[in-house]
């Protein structure tokens, strides 16, 4: 070998450098570091340590999921830093809670109707509140009703459940001062309200990345958390250090990694369309789960009360809330079918196809198979509706699509692209596959004439222009561009022909090219 052709040793990495290769990303650190100090925490009674020990590490992993957000605030800098310092603040008024509560209970004080803890507590959830609001109007601008409504049901189920098992018992007992009274009540409203938005945003739009996930879990750990503690406070059986505070732990946790997820810098991205979320199956399921709260706590009034009229109206009552849900999934269906048909040809409609469009390119790429796309065009088709009237232009469009999807393959999707334009969707093809696949469609529209209005005879031909990805582009968007480009170019190359893939000097040359006398 000729040592001139040798090619350069690489050069060596520093031993830093391959340290922080090695380095798992910070909030994997912080799901770590946040998982041993809640083990520490229920492990130090064990090992004979003080309770100020077991204090001190709790209010740490308190403080750490704050700080662990302003941390991911100075290294991601996301679009919505405020609402992210809004989350550290409240962060930390739950921390100065914990703090003082701690401190109290070890000085041997009443800290659970005491003014500071309580108000630091309390400060929290505005602060919360807020943090997700701004989320919310970023990520869903304008009115998003269906949201609205969604969440709304959701949480006037979940107050009937407060009510019953926690406002109202708290509001009716007589071991509490009228002070301690409104104090213990005022935490479940603020859970209430933080319900709310944190609903309003789980059925808005934007991207869900880990962070949103992350997010989201907090929040639910922490609403969970608190609606025990207030459970138990009622009968008085909270105790610190108890597996309530194994929920609060972990909500922090959470919190602090979703804080440092790098995905957290797009959470608060104002999307550049929203389109209302549909009814999905999982959003019906807990819709309907959410009308039969009511009929479920008549069901525990009866076992509590004897009262058989009671089990009558919950079983009915849940009976027709089932029914009209059954009866409001079958309407969706059905609207959805007709959304997703072209009334005129019978194929997809360009929304329907564009959705599956972005479905198969995920897969065709997790696949590594190709994903082609054909644009076929009525040649002449104003014409047609001049001559022989719209009737018979609609007559044609149909007979067209029909010819079309005799064409395909199974798996492929053909569908009504706009006006005269047809486009067919084929997953998992070869180039030279797809152009004999446009070879099959122009020669199948051109075979025969249609025969419209019962007599007439109409010679119809199309031209196709085709592409595949990634061969040809690299998104979806590039994916219809090039095939558009081609079918341009094929209609001004003399119409009733194939041209496949980029398209070069003009109406020159194409990756493939058929015309009738190929």
């Amino acid at each position: 070998m000729n040592p001139s052709l040798t090619p350069p040793a690489p050069a060596p990495v520093p031993a830093r450098a391959r340290a922080r290769r090695r380095r798992p990303p910070a909030w994997v650190s912080w799901l770590l570091i946040g998982s041993a100090l809640s083990g520490l925490h229920f492990a130090l009674p064990a090992l004979g340590a003080s309770s100020v020990s077991q204090a001190v590490v709790y209010c740490l992993a308190s403080a750490g999921g704050g700080i662990a957000i302003a941390i991911g605030i100075r290294l991601w800098r996301p679009q919505a830093a405020s609402a992210w310092w809004l989350f550290a603040a409240s962060q930390a008024m739950f921390t100065g809670g914990d703090v003082s509560y701690y401190t109290l209970t070890l000085l041997g004080e009443e800290a659970d109707y005491s003014l500071l803890p309580n108000v630091l507590y309390l400060l929290q959830y505005p602060l919360l509140g807020l943090a997700l609001m701004v989320f919310s109007r970023r990520r869903t601008p304008g009115r998003d009703i269906p949201a609205v409504i969604d969440a709304s049901i959701i949480t006037v189920s979940a107050t009937l459940l407060y009510w019953m098992f926690l406002i109202g018992p708290m509001m009716s007992t007589s071991d509490m001062l009228p002070m301690e009274r409104l104090a213990t009540v005022a935490f479940p409203v603020m859970d209430l309200l933080v319900l709310t938005v944190a609903l309003r945003l789980m059925f808005g739009g934007g991207s869900r990345g880990c962070s949103y996930y992350l997010l989201l879990g907090f929040l639910w750990l922490v609403l969970l958390a608190d609606s025990f503690y207030g459970m138990q406070t009622l009968v008085g059986d909270y105790i610190p250090g108890s597996w309530v505070d194994a929920i609060w732990l972990a909500g922090y946790i959470l919190l602090g990694a979703a804080g440092l997820h790098p995905s957290m810098a797009r959470l608060g991205e104002r999307p550049q369309r929203h389109r209302p979320a549909d009814a999905t199956g999982y959003r019906l399921v807990l819709l309907a789960s959410a009308t039969l709260v009511a009929p479920m706590v008549l069901v525990v009034q009866y076992f509590q009360r004897g009262d058989l009229n009671l089990l009558v109206v919950a079983c009915a009552s849940a009976v027709l809330f089932l029914l009209v849900v059954a009866r409001m999934a079958g309407l969706l269906a059905a609207q959805r079918r007709l959304a997703a048909t072209d009334v005129v040809t019978g194929l997809s409609t360009r929304r329907s196809l564009q959705e599956r469009m972005t479905r198969e390119a995920s897969r065709m790429c997790r696949r590594g198979a190709a994903l082609g796309l054909l644009l076929v065009d009525v040649d002449h088709f104003k014409r047609v509706n001049d001559t022989y009237g719209h009737p018979a232009g609609d007559e044609v469009l149909a007979e067209t699509a029909r010819r079309i999807s005799a064409s395909c393959r199974s798996q492929d999707l053909p569908a009504r692209f706009g006006g005269e334009e047809f486009a067919v969707l084929v997953p998992q093809i070869t180039t030279e596959e797809l152009a004999r696949l446009a070879e099959r469609i122009r020669a199948a529209v051109a075979a025969e004439p249609v025969t419209v209005e019962g007599a007439l005879h109409v010679s119809v031909t199309v031209s196709v222009g085709g592409a595949t990805m990634p061969l040809h582009a690299r998104t979806v968007e590039g994916l219809v561009q090039t095939a558009d480009g081609a079918l341009y170019a094929a209609k001004h190359s003399g119409r009733n022909r194939v041209l496949i893939g980029h398209v070069t000097g003009g109406t020159g040359s194409a990756d493939r090219r058929f015309h009738p006398a190929a």
